[in-house]
């Protein structure tokens, strides 16, 4: 990230990390901190990080402690840009597309596992949101790729064999900070992503995806926690996410509730870090009475792990066991629950699914979703010079600038500059007993985590 485009020869001065973090210990979320260290060719970035998460074992959240990372240790990319659920649009607007609720259903779980796309790379640490701070983009995608499938097909048949999924990610972070202009095709469906951050202690943001033209919108709160134990850092939603929910207008309104799964960042002692998603997840739709277990296996350290997830989708009763999937695993679904589609592989590789009802003429195995072939869509976002003073590259632009010019001690001051004038502003609406209230969306969306949009909400894509 830069690194071959000039030297920075600015003094770093560096304090102690120990009496800082055991500081923050007692304070809480009271202030966000700053934690100052020196990466020279004796240091690694990756040592660095460990030294620091090293201190925090025992802290019950990490993420809501707020560290203020130096820029070294972080990416250059806005945390709202960066965690978008669109890396595959094109699976996103096929969910409509099937006129079996069975089928649509499995469109439904191909984009939840195209959505776990970033994790199958590099660990990325993007910069901290601001209280207030929003993000706009759009993606186009191509109306006459007629399903999921296709697409996957299509991009496994037109990507380069020799890109890598860690390579991929990195060119999504590295040029986190170009700008794509507006263009229009024929048959293109426009997806469009609207996110503020609502909340800063904790930190939690609210986000809408919708495609006006297939009906289809997702909306959900951002909250996640994690905690070091010393081996992994364990990274699951936090109390004000409820999951993300799906709603298809064009087939009466159908809404599909997907769960995150909870994720295991391993390879510590060995310096090479990498995602392991744990436990289970689910996704269920009350109205046509379908639902989804998706449950991750624990992988082995050494040799070849044959598979890392599987999952069934059944039929169930609404009213015997609405309120009680949320706990279950495969093991616990009633034998009263119709098994229709089973489905298993490898979630960062293939995933392979069969129906089991007999009421499809396709009763084979068949590919599900093929994550090897994926590459990140191109965000569509306006110029800097067009966006707000909230939005994500206005406020934090000059800083993913200077990183990938390698300019680290001047990205890092103009970063703590901006933290400084937050932890000002923050401290201005306490004296005044000021509550802010969100620029885009209704309040009352923490009692269900659904958020509305303003009906005035001012919207920049």
């Amino acid at each position: 990230m830069g690194k071959n485009k000039g030297t920075d020869t600015t003094p770093r001065n560096s304090l102690s990390a120990d009496s800082e973090v055991q500081r923050q210990k007692h304070i809480g979320d009271a202030v966000e901190h700053t934690e100052e260290v020196h990466i020279d060719g004796e240091q690694s970035k990756f040592s660095a990080i460990l030294g620091i998460l090293r201190k925090l074992i025992g802290v019950a959240d990490v993420i809501n402690l707020r560290l203020s990372l130096p820029s070294q240790l972080l990416d250059p990319i806005p945390n709202l840009e960066y965690w978008n659920y669109m890396d595959s649009p094109e699976h996103f607007v096929a969910i409509t597309e099937p006129d079996d609720e069975v089928e649509r259903m499995l469109a439904m779980l191909a984009w939840w596992f195209s959505k776990l796309l970033k994790h199958t790379g590099k660990v990325h640490k993007p910069f901290n949101s601001v209280l207030g701070e929003q993000f706009f983009c759009k993606w186009e995608v191509d109306g006459n790729r007629s399903s999921a499938a296709s697409a996957t097909a299509q991009a496994a048949t037109g990507s380069a064999s020799g890109n890598s999924s860690d390579a991929k990610r990195e060119d999504t972070a590295a040029s986190s900070i170009t700008n794509v202009s507006d263009g229009n095709g024929g048959s293109k469906l426009s997806v469009e992503y609207i996110t503020e951050q609502v909340s800063h202690h904790p930190p939690v943001s609210a986000f809408v995806y919708r495609c006006k033209e297939r009906g289809i919108e997702a909306v959900g709160m951002d909250h996640i926690a994690a905690k070091f134990t010393g081996l992994s850092a364990t990274v699951a939603t936090g109390s004000e996410c409820h999951g993300i929910f799906v709603t298809l207008k064009q087939r009466n309104d159908e809404m599909y509730k997907c769960t995150h799964p909870v994720g295991s960042i391993v390879g510590w002692m060995r310096g090479t870090l990498k995602v392991q998603l744990i436990e289970s997840s689910y996704i269920v739709c009350a109205k046509t009475g379908l639902a989804a277990i998706i449950e991750f296996k624990e992988e082995r350290w050494f040799g070849k792990n044959k598979g890392n997830v599987t999952g069934k989708v059944f039929r169930y009763d609404e009213k015997a066991y609405g309120d009680k999937i949320a706990g279950w695993r495969l093991k616990d679904i009633p034998k009263t629950c119709t098994t229709v589609a089973t489905f298993g592989g490898n979630w960062d590789q293939k995933v392979m699914v069969e129906r089991v009802d007999g009421a499809s003429k396709d009763s084979a195995e068949r590919l599900l979703i093929d994550m090897t072939a994926l590459e990140p869509a191109e965000k569509q976002v306006k110029p800097v010079e067009e966006q707000g003073e909230m939005e994500s590259r206005r406020i934090w632009g000059v800083v993913a600038s200077k990183m990938l010019e390698g300019k680290f001690g001047e990205a890092t001051r103009i970063k703590r500059g901006i933290e400084d004038e937050q932890r000002a502003l923050a401290a201005a609406r306490k004296e005044r007993a000021e509550v802010v209230l969100p620029a885009l969306f209704k309040p009352g969306y923490s009692s269900n985590g659904k958020p509305e949009l303003l009906d005035d909400a001012p919207i920049n894509i």
